[in-house]
């Protein structure tokens, strides 16, 4: 499932994951669309923008992928966030959220798809420099410092 606010966006990345042999269960523009065609359609992944009008991309996260309702019979879906934005809080509360992943969108349909197939793998994907950010601050909370990373 593809969840972008841009129609232009939003259909070209379905189009991209399609050629690439996915199946593109449904899409949506808004974060309520997201949350009510997420749980008909349940998809194995959602390519999650986090800039959503109606409802963040982060609370879709959260209410889908982190959902404590899943059970074996109505798994959560994995989530790759894929947005145009690289700041460190954007990263860490997509990640807090749930997210399996996270592409900024300037990367390629090459690497899109590979980032989608390892994220419904279940494998965590990071635009290159972004996984360190999520690795120190993993070891920060690790080793008990709750106080804020520097930007």
């Amino acid at each position: 499932m593809v969840v972008d606010d841009h129609p232009m966006w939003r259909d070209a990345v379905a189009r991209d994951l399609e050629g690439a042999g996915f199946r593109v269960v449904a899409t949506a523009g808004d974060g309520p669309q997201a949350l009510a065609r997420a749980r008909a359609t349940r998809p194995d992944v959602l390519v999650l923008d986090l800039n959503l009008p109606g409802l963040p991309g982060a609370e879709v996260c959260r209410r889908l992928a982190g959902r404590s309702a899943a059970s074996p019979d109505e798994p959560a879906p994995r989530v790759l966030v894929l947005s145009a934005s690289g700041e460190q809080e954007d990263v860490l509360e997509a990640v807090k959220a749930g997210a399996t992943g996270y592409l900024v969108k300037s990367a390629g349909a090459e690497e899109l798809v590979t980032a989608v197939r390892r994220t419904a793998a279940g494998e965590p994907v990071f635009t290159p420099g972004l996984a360190g950010l999520v690795l120190g601050e993993f070891r920060r909370l690790a080793a008990g410092d709750t106080a804020s990373p520097d930007p």
